[in-house]
Order: C-alpha cells, then sequence, then structure tokens
C-alpha cells in the first residue's frame, strides 16, 4: 500500500466478474472489491459477479501479488435470506478475504453470532454521514467506512480527526443523485430495489416542469441525472483531510476502461507522492475527460454542487448514453385493480401462510391496538388530537409548505389531550450541527414529549440518553429480524419496517419480531426519493410551493423540507387499510398512518374509519379469541368490509409490485 507523511494511501479499484478481475489484478491499485452471487449490491446483469470457486482463486491470486480483497455483502436481506448468509459468512471466513463491505446490520449479528474473523467495511448504503455514527460503528469494530456520497472533504477531515476509523471516499464514477439507501422508486414502480442492487434509474428518466404543453425531444430536461464523479485533480486535498482508500467505482464497466482509468489514478498518486508539490495535477485530465461515460462533476467533495452535478441537456455523454438513451423508460405508477387488492389480502391471510402460533395470538388479544400518526403541521396534528389517536410523530422533515412546529403549539398540544403521546421526529439524515439544535430543542421539550424517532445510528446514539422512548423509522430499512435484533441492542424501543418488503417478507417479520416492536405504515404518500439539490431553485419556484415535473409517465411532486432537502413523493397512497384484520391476526398491534399530506377532512375520515376497523376487530377476537372466524362467518365478514371498503378505495392501493410479487 502507498504511503504519504505516515498516511496510508490505498487506490480501490472494481472487479464484476472473474474475467476483468484477471485484468484488472495486474495493474497498479491496492486492492480490489467484488462480489459473489448472491447478497451484493450489483444483481441488475447477467455475466457478473463470482462464483465460490472464482472468489477463492481470485483471494488468493490477489494475496500473491500483494494486493488486498475486499467482498461485497452489501444487500438488505429478508428473512429468506439469514439462512443463505449464515452459510455464505461462513464460507468467505475460510475464504480469508480482506474485508467485507456491509450494509445491513443483520451481517454484523451474525459475524458477532457466529465468532467469526472477518473485518468489517460499513458500505456506501448504510449511508454514513455524521460523526456520531462514525463512531457508534468504532465502538461496534468496525474498521472502515465508505462514506455518503453527500459528505464534503470537511466531513472526512472531522470524522479522520476524532476517531481511528479508515475513510474511503469514492473518487471516481457513476453516482446516485438521492442519499445512499434512501431511494424506493424503482422498487415502487417494478418491485426492483435501489438497496437490493436492481435499481432500474427512473432518476435518469427526463423530466421537465409542468406546463399544458409537452416539451419537444430535443427540449427534453435530466434534471436528477447527476454527472459522474472525478476527483482526478484533488488527490491532494483528498490525502491531507484523510482519506485511506480511494474508490474507484464500476463494477459493471468493462475492462479496458476500468484498467485504464485505475492507471491514471496510480500515476497520478505516485506522482504526487514522489513530488508533492511540483507534480502535474493534470495529466491525465484529457484524456479522462475525452474517454468519460458522462460529464465530470466534483460531487459534495467541496460542498453542495447543486446545478455543477447535472447533465441538463441530455442524459449522458459517453457511448452508452450519447443518444441520450434511458436506461429504463418513464413508468407510471400502477392502480391495483379489485382483483389485484383482494390478492395481496390473501397473501396476508391465514389461508396463505398457516395459522400464528398460540403464544403471539394470545399476546395479540391482550395488547390495546395504537393508531399512531405522523404529521407536517400543527394543524394536523390538532385533527388527530380530536380524533384522540394514541401516538403523534411530529416530523423532522417538515415541509416548508407548512408552518414550523413551535415549542408553545407542541406544549399546547399536550395540554389538549395528556392521555395522547407526542414524538418528536428528527430529519432522517442529521449532521452534527442537526444533533445539537434537536438535543437542545427535545430538552427544551422533554417534559410534555414521550419520545423521539430516529432515521439512523448516529442520530440514535445522540438521543438515546435522554431517557425517552426511541422510535426508528423506515429510513433504517430493516428487512429482518436479525438487523431489529441489533437496533433493539442500540435502544430502539419500536420501529417502522422497510416500505420495500414483500409479502413473505412481511409476514415474516411480523411473527419473529412480534407486533409490539413495529409500527405497521398503513396508509400515506412515501418518499420515494430524499435529495440534497433544491429543484425549486432550479427551476425558480417558491420553496414554500409544491413543484410539479412531468414526464410521459405523469406528473412527480417534490417538497423542500425546513432542513432544505427535497422530497420526491409518490403519487398514489401506500394504502394498506383493506388489509387491517389480517395484519392484525399476524399480531400487529401499532399501525402507523403518514397523514403528512392531508387536509383536516380527509384525516377525520381516515382515523374514523380506521379506528372503526380496530375496535371491531378487537371486539370479535376478544370474543372468538381469532380474528380468523371473521371470514368464516357472513355477517362479520360484511360489517369489516364495508368499513374497510371506502378508505381502502381512496387513490386506490399504490400497487407496489413488490407485496404482490409474494403473492
Amino acid at each position: 500500500m502507498r504511503n504519504f507523511n505516515g498516511r496510508k494511501v490505498e487506490l480501490l479499484a472494481p472487479a464484476g466478474n472473474f474475467e476483468i478481475f484477471r485484468e484488472v489484478v495486474k495493474t497498479r491499485c491496492d486492492a480490489i472489491y467484488f462480489g459473489g452471487r448472491s447478497l451484493n449490491m450489483r444483481m441488475i446483469r447477467k455475466g457478473f459477479n463470482f462464483s465460490d470457486e472464482e472468489l477463492i482463486t481470485a483471494i488468493h491470486l490477489a494475496r500473491e501479488l500483494g494486493k488486498k480483497t475486499y467482498i461485497t455483502v452489501n444487500n438488505l436481506m429478508d428473512e429468506a435470506d439469514i439462512e443463505t448468509a449464515t452459510t455464505y459468512l461462513k464460507f468467505l471466513d475460510s475464504a480469508g478475504p480482506d474485508g467485507l463491505i456491509v450494509q445491513d446490520f443483520a451481517v454484523l449479528e451474525l459475524i458477532r453470532e457466529l465468532n467469526l474473523s472477518l473485518e468489517i467495511h460499513a458500505s456506501v448504503m448504510m449511508n454514513v454521514h455524521n460523526l456520531k455514527m462514525v463512531q457508534a460503528l468504532e465502538d461496534l469494530g468496525v474498521t472502515r467506512v465508505v462514506l455518503s456520497r453527500e459528505c464534503t472533504l470537511e466531513d472526512v477531515r472531522d470524522f479522520s480527526s476524532n476517531s481511528t476509523m479508515e475513510i474511503e471516499y469514492f473518487t471516481h464514477g457513476d453516482m446516485c443523485i438521492a442519499h445512499g439507501a434512501q431511494c424506493y422508486y424503482s422498487s415502487m414502480l417494478f418491485g426492483m430495489s435501489s438497496n437490493r442492487g436492481k435499481c432500474l434509474k427512473p432518476c435518469r428518466w427526463w423530466f421537465n416542469p409542468k406546463s399544458e404543453t409537452a416539451p419537444s425531444e430535443a427540449n427534453r430536461e435530466f434534471p436528477m441525472a447527476v454527472k459522474d464523479l472525478s476527483l482526478y485533480e484533488h488527490l491532494p486535498e483528498m490525502i491531507l483531510s484523510g482519506v485511506t482508500s480511494f474508490k474507484i467505482e464500476g463494477r459493471m464497466r468493462e475492462a479496458g476502461f476500468i484498467t485504464n482509468l485505475i492507471n491514471y489514478y496510480a500515476d497520478a498518486l505516485d506522482a504526487f507522492i514522489a513530488d508533492p508539490i511540483g507534480y502535474n495535477r493534470q495529466a491525465a485530465s484529457q484524456i479522462i475527460q475525452e474517454t468519460r461515460k458522462r460529464d465530470l462533476s466534483t460531487g459534495y467533495a467541496f460542498g453542495k454542487p447543486g446545478l455543477e452535478n447535472i447533465n441538463k441537456r441530455f442524459e449522458g455523454t459517453g457511448k452508452f448514453y450519447s443518444t441520450g438513451r434511458m436506461f429504463s423508460t418513464p413508468t407510471a405508477e400502477a392502480s391495483a385493480s379489485v382483483e389485484d387488492r383482494e390478492s395481496i389480502r390473501l397473501a396476508f391471510s391465514d389461508e396463505t401462510i398457516g395459522h400464528t402460533d398460540d403464544s403471539s395470538k394470545s399476546k395479540a388479544s391482550q395488547s390495546d391496538f395504537k393508531v399512531v400518526v405522523k404529521v407536517n403541521s400543527i394543524e394536523q396534528a390538532r385533527c388527530a388530537v380530536s380524533e384522540s389517536v394514541d401516538e403523534i410523530i411530529l416530523s423532522g422533515d417538515q415541509f416548508k409548505l407548512y408552518e414550523r412546529f413551535r415549542l408553545l403549539d407542541v406544549k399546547a398540544l399536550k395540554s389538549s389531550n395528556r392521555q395522547i403521546k407526542l414524538i418528536v421526529g428528527t430529519p432522517r439524515m442529521t449532521t452534527s450541527q442537526q444533533h445539537e439544535l434537536y438535543y437542545v430543542w427535545i430538552e427544551l421539550l422533554k417534559d410534555v414529549i414521550d419520545g423521539v424517532m430516529v432515521g439512523n445510528l448516529g442520530a440514535l446514539k445522540t438521543f438515546n440518553s435522554l431517557g425517552l422512548d426511541m422510535i426508528g423509522d423506515y429510513s433504517l430499512n430493516v428487512f429482518n429480524h436479525k438487523a431489529m435484533q441489533f437496533y433493539k441492542r442500540e435502544g430502539l424501543e419500536r420501529l417502522t419496517p422497510s416500505v420495500e418488503l414483500d409479502a413473505d417478507a412481511y409476514k415474516s417479520l411480523l411473527k419473529t419480531c412480534g407486533g409490539d416492536s413495529l409500527n405497521c405504515l398503513i396508509y400515506g404518500r412515501v418518499t420515494a426519493m430524499y435529495y440534497e439539490h433544491n429543484f425549486h431553485k432550479i427551476y425558480h419556484q417558491p420553496e414554500t410551493q409544491i413543484l410539479t415535473l412531468s414526464n410521459e409517465a405523469g406528473d412527480f411532486d417534490l417538497l423542500m423540507d425546513y432542513n432544505n432537502r427535497t422530497h420526491l413523493l409518490t403519487d398514489k397512497r401506500l394504502n394498506l387499510i383493506g388489509i387491517m384484520p389480517e395484519l392484525i391476526e399476524l399480531g400487529a398491534t401499532s399501525f402507523r398512518l403518514d397523514l403528512t399530506t392531508e387536509v383536516p377532512d380527509d384525516i377525520s375520515e381516515i382515523l374514523k374509519s380506521v379506528k372503526a376497523i380496530m375496535a371491531h376487530a378487537k371486539d370479535y377476537r376478544l370474543k372468538q379469541g381469532s380474528l380468523s372466524g371473521y371470514a368464516k362467518t357472513a355477517r362479520e365478514t360484511d360489517t369489516l368490509r364495508q368499513m374497510i371498503q371506502p378508505i381502502s378505495d381512496r387513490d386506490s392501493y399504490l400497487a407496489l409490485r413488490h407485496i404482490r410479487k409474494g403473492v
């Protein structure tokens, strides 16, 4: 490995398959990362990734040449993957790579339980973006973090100065516009999760501001299609800030392109180390520019890039995108038919999965069902209070569409009904400054609130000391009971499971974790993409209004929050109210509704219906001992369906293909 003034400098190269690896390993990189045939983030194309035999051969070959190998086990895992992961991790332990790149905390749990000697690196998909999270991972034995793409070199300096953690930083290659592991739109539209290596890149479609006249093909814009990253001319700043590993993205790229790129960066690093003042920063700049796949940007290295990061003329400029061709075709959100909704209901019913065990039924029948409401305004909160919900979450990603929550309003809200629990939400992504601001605000509210909702491990570590209930948002991307086990040990009381779970995975999670541990999200518009980019500023629109972008697939609403981040919301609501009886039968006791864009009249109608369903289901369950009886009693069935139908038809279902996949 290279060294500059006592600092380790590692050039880290990608290899998509074994044939490409054979070429990459001959270059002057210091380490190579690649994945096996499962549980990694590059599952979209056949012919890529390594068989077990190839993986062992690659590790040995690299070691003979003095290079390190890191294996990507950076997928999110559902319950069905846990057994596969257990076997695979044991295999990797015997194969002996130099580290694993990991997203799911279940992997950490399994390595600990199996007593394996595998070194763990936190994937960029773990979205490490604040010092508290770096320090928490350090305490857990993680030795390296691949920082969030939104982290600056100033962040690197802060993290490296206040921890012993090795910092891996993207140096060149394809970048996503949305926060890591916070983009759900490919999953919503196609059932192809960007968090599980199958993204169809809806961010790279064309979008124009909504108007009555459709733009000509020549005038189409690609405002979410970010440029590729290139920090070739800024390697000294990266080294001096504390970057350990200089990561080249490109496991889907061909060998010739990747090996040339590695050599350009190897030459530059060696030249700088040999002569840090006199070396030529731009030695290969022209050839990198000429052979680029897309236009190039420095990303977030020196601050929020804004328009500098966007390809506005067409999606890209390289060989593959020279015609402006997109990775996938703009696709509208599907509506679920009556038959679809019935199929979803059956997928969650006992008819499909068999009866839950007696202990879980007994536990659920003795529990009070909870209605948990997330709101974006004090008016929405007051409406929820008037309907006597059990918990209200005050959003930490409050849209500028509404006035900010004020201390006096929150205290008055609690005074109006002291039986209702108040939860203060924090932003799903939090900087160190936001930790301090929210810590002070929550302390001022400590006597009137009951808990804090967090969206990342750093926030959990920050606010756990306040002695309040810790609730996890769906941005934690919990797919399995091992990840839930991890967060419970770190201090979470409950959390909302990932919005990407399919029917089988959702059922399994409810059965293994128990309904009391989960807030089941049954209604609301989902933040499908979450950006640092200010699209309102790009299109000269007031940040207090909804900005609508359009293409042939439909309209896409973007809202700015008070943390100056943009949310692209699903057009249709996630609406699982129609399967509440089935969820209750599976043990669910806590039901969350995100009413963050609803008007008071609709909020009242929705909550009245949900509470009526709950009351009826609870009464019937206590009489019969099992809610499954309602399916066998025509009168009870009719009563329940009459309650459910009006509200379950609202905007139809958001016909999540990942849920229908389980049917």
